[in-house]
């Protein structure tokens, strides 16, 4: 009898150890976040209400497998209010939702009576604005501690230029998710992973200039590092040495949308980076001009220790 009661309570142990550990892994993960201006609204407004109802809309449309959803709440000028979510191309619509949930609860305390936040997680980002929605700033890039070593930095720089070049292509000529993946054997025993993907409402040309300046980031922030991943507003980027997406993705329908070779010199590698970007200088300085005047903490590098 003894031995039988024991054996319950290992098992009532393990089934509550194992359910904690799902609850653990199935966790959005944040990653970061920018208040993006620093005009506010006044509690108990047109505005609050209005946005509101407009991160509600996001958390409930979140579920229904699409993985992005743009749209506005309110009709007159000062106290409408534009948003949008996207989920990572190879997620499921739950894990979609968790994220959306979690994110539009979370960007209300870090980004307290802004009028226009961005916040990324690591399988889903969210925004809304007091004006229409800009995909050129800010940018946030976050990267592993952990360096290729000397040797074979060349050759590992160039090798990732290619790869996220290629999968940039694949996913701005795409016609639903514009979300691209891709494995490239570095050695016997290791692997790069990439991933990219941009929000399915951009153009191509607009969706590859995106692409474009997030891979320009990558030698001024993360040159010779493991992994790394740049956010934009208009689209993501990241690559690791490691798995880290799922392999088998499953198509869904398409996204609902409101109207509206090695040895080659340090500067070749860098060519390799710059030259797919064509008009992205032209486009950053763009940016620059619209939103002049706003706090320098529009553009942010964050350096993250450790990747989840």
């Amino acid at each position: 009898m003894p031995t039988s009661k024991y054996s319950v309570i290992c098992s009532a142990f393990l089934f509550l150890f194992t359910f904690l550990v799902f609850l653990t892994e199935a966790a959005p993960i944040y990653n970061y976040h920018v208040c993006t201006d620093s005009i506010t609204y006044k509690k108990n407004s047109t505005f609050e209400a209005n946005l509101n109802l407009l991160l509600s809309s996001l958390s409930s449309k979140a579920s229904l497998g699409n993985g992005f959803y743009r749209t506005r709440t309110g009709t007159d000028t000062p106290n409408v209010v534009n948003g949008l979510f996207l989920c990572r191309g190879d997620i499921a619509s739950a894990a979609c939702h968790d994220c959306v949930a979690a994110a539009a609860k979370e960007i209300l305390r870090r980004c307290y009576v802004k009028k226009e936040s961005i916040i990324w997680y690591d399988r889903c980002l969210l925004r809304y604005s007091y004006q229409p929605l800009n995909n050129i700033v800010p940018g946030v890039d976050l990267r592993n501690d952990k360096n290729i070593s000397r040797s074979e930095l060349n050759r590992f720089n160039e090798l990732l230029a290619g790869m996220l070049n290629s999968l940039a292509t694949k996913a701005a000529n795409s016609q639903d998710k514009k979300f691209a993946t891709g494995e490239l054997n570095l050695t016997s025993t290791e692997t790069l992973y990439g991933l990219v993907q941009c929000t399915p409402d951009l153009e191509f040309f607009d969706c590859n200039m995106c692409f474009r300046s997030a891979i320009a980031y990558i030698p001024n922030c993360c040159d010779g590092k493991q992994g790394a991943r740049v956010l934009l507003p208009g689209c993501i980027i990241r690559y690791e040495l490691y798995p880290f997406y799922n392999n088998t993705i499953a198509a869904t329908a398409p996204p609902a949308i409101e109207p509206r070779p090695s040895g080659r010199s340090r500067f070749s590698v860098i060519l390799a980076f710059i030259i797919p970007i064509g008009g992205s200088v032209l486009l950053f300085v763009m940016g620059f001009c619209s939103f002049k005047g706003r706090p320098a903490t529009s553009m942010i590098k964050l350096k993250e220790n450790e990747f989840n």
